[in-house]
């Protein structure tokens, strides 16, 4: 299958153009590093190469400059994810995007707001995805478990993070690909992403070993992003598709290295 992946250069879409490349789908690389813009390629889609499945991920995702950049985090996150919207359902062509769980409280950043909006305005066969706390290998140098591991984390707070491993999230992905091409059964809606684990910050820096001082957190996050599974889970069902299960454990994962056996 011929598939559009934009960012596909970010932590998510890296791993995703890998794991498609393995399955013998052919990948069209869209970010700010190839120039290309995903709207130009759908549309000129004649030729050799006939996009046939838009997977979306690139945005601008800092909650905390979202205040001080709110017009450009309405471009990159609204107006571009719109656009392609509104060319994938004009052009039949199923869309996986990248939504956030912080969409549940759309009220509290310019960042939750975009993806809020984008669930709003996606169509027939568009699925959001809301992504709990994404962590492997290649994540962000700034994130909370890549400070753990380089022991640069100065304090945490005490919230309660649903973690999931990148290759589990790439795995819900290529899942639900297989079942949006089956035909007479168009999905829609935005759905939750994670272990449905909860696991308490301040409490997992202790079992890395690398205690820090706790402080209280910013009213623009999430208290508890734990995943409710339960709605993907009755979708995959009702069209007979593959029940999706995540496979790694967080705590697994910092005992092993910070690696993933096999990755």
């Amino acid at each position: 299958m011929r598939v559009l992946i934009t960012g596909s250069s970010g932590f998510i879409g890296s791993h995703l153009k890998t794991k498609l490349l393995e399955q013998g789908h052919e990948v069209r690389d869209c970010d700010l590093k190839t120039g290309e813009r995903a709207e130009t390629i759908i549309i000129t889609n004649a030729g050799e190469w006939k996009t046939q499945f838009v997977i979306h991920l690139a945005a601008s995702i800092d909650v905390f400059e979202s205040f001080d950049k709110p017009e450009l985090y309405w471009k990159n996150n609204v107006e571009n994810t719109t656009r392609i919207q509104h060319l994938c359902a004009g052009h039949s062509i199923p869309l996986i995007y990248a939504s956030s769980f912080h969409s549940k409280k759309w009220w509290t950043s310019p960042y939750a707001m975009t993806k809020k909006v984008n669930e709003e305005t996606a169509g027939s066969n568009q699925v959001g995805l809301r992504f709990t706390t994404v962590y492997g290998e290649g994540d962000y140098e700034d994130s909370f478990m890549k400070k753990l591991e380089n022991g640069t984390l100065e304090y945490v707070t005490d919230r309660v993070r649903d973690f999931i491993h990148v290759s589990d999230v790439v795995d819900v992905i290529t899942h639900l690909m297989k079942d949006m091409q089956k035909p007479g059964h168009p999905m829609t809606g935005a759905y939750d992403i994670g272990t449905g684990i909860g696991h308490n910050v301040a409490d997992l820096s202790r079992f890395a070993g690398h205690p820090v001082s706790l402080k209280v957190g910013e009213s623009y996050e999430i208290d508890n992003d734990v995943a409710d599974l339960k709605p993907i889970q009755e979708m995959l069902t009702d069209l007979k598709g593959t029940i999706w299960q995540h496979k790694i454990n967080v705590k697994e994962y910092i005992e092993n290295g910070y690696r993933v056996e096999g990755l």
